[in-house]
């Protein structure tokens, strides 16, 4: 059987095969889904039957008979399960683990070739139906999958099976999203969750991409950008009237135990979990953007870091998630790398494929972090100049959340003695009517040539893009 280049195998296909080190089949070396099939059946056999609070026992036996992993730690899990399900023979708890069971068995059927292609230029689109996004989570919660190329996340969820968790209140309310969508969500349902990768033509010279933004001479700079004040503990998911969420994603997309806003919004809508646990070939481009969209369960979160946590309300609606990956400028040895015109060029070429791309699906409104400037290190003054540019130039409205308590040192040294409300900051240069896109571009490259005529620092960002000479 014949596996394209690009795809990734799953766990049905014949090539397929694990020690067994259990002895569940008959033969030496036997396919992995001989395994999956007969550990879920002897599961099921068992007298009296199992119930939920018992499926750490069978992820513990898929792990160690597929991948070896005698170490699997499942105690939160099982907590998780006991406080969620405290009567394990209630009809909520028994149809829940009947449909894990169930649609983890309907993988063949519903993925005839026994492969996933890749999202990238030779396949850009991925339709999947519920039942299918149930079957491939299911095989997450069981730890059957494999983790694909480039993957440095993980593919399955034992960094929220695992104890001690240090985001306790963040992992419980990852598990309760994933395991409703099981409960709520009919196997059979017909809708489906699009995923697509975009990408441009990456090559053009430093200079030519400069001119072509500082030809936007009449576009006006804030036109479309709408600056909200929120507090760590009150930053809402999803946003109260935007249909779109753009995610400050990482280049290796994907979810974790932690509380980053790409960690708690995957999280919260469980078909975003496939996306970059085997559906997307790691590192994404520099020059791509990816997409997801269609009728989603969105869990309805506050709060950002330790302070998020899940308000308990779930719908389902329409909505469309940009996941877009910013310059990694924590790891610079630069004096102020924000002003490098090639990742301020970078930034603004991907945000500007990435607006398009919602446009071009009919979506006008987006909400937005401060995109690149939390653990990327970026700066948010010039982040923010990013994101007004890009998104005035293609038309979308842009809310953009801000932490009216956030603290900002304009200041290319270490000093924070100027330190001042970033939010007061943006407002003002909100108010401004004469900035463009083109002169803002202006404005960025003399930023970048005096911070390069003083290497040792002492520029300071806000006073030399607000002067005169600029």
């Amino acid at each position: 059987m014949e596996v394209p280049a690009d795809a990734y195998i799953l766990p049905s296909h014949l090539s397929k095969v694990c020690l067994d080190p259990l002895g569940l089949c008959d033969v030496e070396n036997p396919p992995v889904w001989d395994v999956i099939e007969t550990s879920i059946h002897v599961f099921r056999s068992e007298c009296p039957p199992p119930n939920i609070h018992q499926l750490p026992r069978l992820i513990e036996d898929l792990s160690y008979s597929i991948h070896l992993d005698g170490h699997i730690n499942t105690q939160y899990l099982s907590h998780f399960l006991a406080e969620r399900y405290p009567d394990p023979s209630s009809p909520l708890a028994q149809t829940t683990l009947d449909a894990i069971l169930d649609a983890a068995l309907a993988l063949p059927k519903l993925f005839t070739a026994h492969t996933m292609c890749h999202l990238g230029e030779g396949h850009p689109i991925c339709e999947l139906s519920v039942a299918q996004i149930q079957c491939i989570l299911a095989h997450q919660i069981l730890n059957t999958l494999v983790r694909p190329k480039g993957n440095n996340w993980g593919c399955g969820f034992s960094g929220w099976y695992s104890e001690p968790q240090a985001l306790e209140t963040a992992v419980s309310g990852y598990l309760t999203a994933l395991f409703k969508y099981f409960a709520q969500s009919p196997i059979h349902d017909a809708t489906s969750v699009t995923y697509q990768y975009y990408s441009q033509a990456s090559g053009t010279n430093l200079e030519s991409q400069v001119d072509d933004w500082m030809k936007c001479s009449t576009i006006q700079l804030f036109d479309t950008l709408t600056i909200e004040p929120v507090s760590s503990s009150g930053v809402p998911f999803p946003h109260p009237s935007a249909p779109s969420t753009l995610v400050a994603s990482n280049k290796f997309p994907g979810f974790g135990p932690s509380c980053t806003q790409e960690e708690l919004v995957t999280a919260a809508c469980p078909p975003l979990l496939l996306l970059g646990a085997i559906l997307v070939n790691p590192p994404v481009p520099s020059n791509a953007a990816l997409l997801v969209y269609g009728p989603v369960p969105l869990t309805h979160w506050q709060g950002q870091g330790r302070e998020a946590r899940r308000t308990g309300a779930t719908i389902t609606k329409h909505h469309t998630f940009l996941f877009l990956d910013a310059a990694e400028l924590d790891t610079s040895n630069k004096i102020y790398p924000d002003l490098d015109l090639r990742c301020i060029l970078r930034d603004l070429q991907k945000l500007y494929l990435g607006f398009t791309a919602l446009r071009q699906q009919g979506v006008m409104e987006a909400a937005s972090p401060l995109w690149g400037a939390g653990s990327f290190g970026g700066d948010p003054f010039i982040n923010t100049l990013i994101l007004a540019m890009a998104s005035a130039r293609v038309g979308l409205k842009l809310h953009l959340s801000v932490d009216k308590e956030r603290r900002y040192s304009s200041a290319t040294s270490a000093s924070t003695e100027k330190a001042q409300h970033l939010l007061s900051l943006l407002q003002t240069l909100r108010g401004r009517n004469s900035l463009t896109i083109g002169n803002t571009v202006h404005r960025l490259r003399c930023l970048a040539k005096a911070v390069k005529t003083h290497p040792e620092g002492g520029v300071d960002i806000v006073d030399a893009f607000d002067s005169d000479v600029m």
